[in-house]
């Protein structure tokens, strides 16, 4: 293997854990549940977010992988799904956010994990796919991604310019 692939298998393979981080930070979760003093309490808190991250890491790998396999028909039919599978878990981090607003929660430190490693995942994704940023997440959300993210910022300005045009 040349070095030029090789350094290739690498990115590809960091990308890929990228996502696969999301289901440890879904075991994080559960595991704030454990020292909890109302263990069902903070489960029902968290256990639909925790079953939308391993379902939507789920998708997020399988079409990772199709794309880096350049399977040409998957490429289309992977950004609806891959939209979806995100969309998803932003719309279950809102829902937990609201319902654990005030509740001191070590979930919440966690979410903010998530919300990190969701980003590096989208910045990964948009290497790949044209993502409509706007449908996966609310307002907010894209501003903070953008400003943490250059290559987001640099992206949306482009297709911004294009569609200007």
């Amino acid at each position: 293997m040349t070095n030029v692939a090789s350094n290739q298998m690498n990115a590809w393979e960091q990308k890929y854990h990228d996502i696969t981080e999301l289901y440890a930070l879904a075991d994080e979760l559960l595991e704030t549940v454990m020292g909890a003093q109302s263990p069902e309490t903070q489960l029902a808190l968290i256990e639909s977010l925790v079953e939308t991250i391993g379902e939507s890491a789920d998708v997020l790998t399988d079409e990772y992988v199709a794309l880096c396999e350049g399977k040409p028909e998957r490429k289309t039919a992977a950004k609806p799904k891959v939209e979806g599978a995100l969309r998803k878990v932003y719309i279950a981090m809102a829902d937990f956010g609201t319902r654990a607003r005030d509740m001191r929660n070590a979930a919440h430190l966690i979410v903010k994990k998530l919300k990190r490693q969701l980003e590096q995942v989208i910045a990964n994704f948009a290497e790949m796919l044209a993502l409509a940023l706007d449908r996966i997440m609310q307002k907010h959300d894209l501003e903070a991604m953008k400003a943490r993210h250059a290559s987001i910022a640099l992206m949306l300005y482009s297709v911004g310019k294009g569609q200007a045009t």
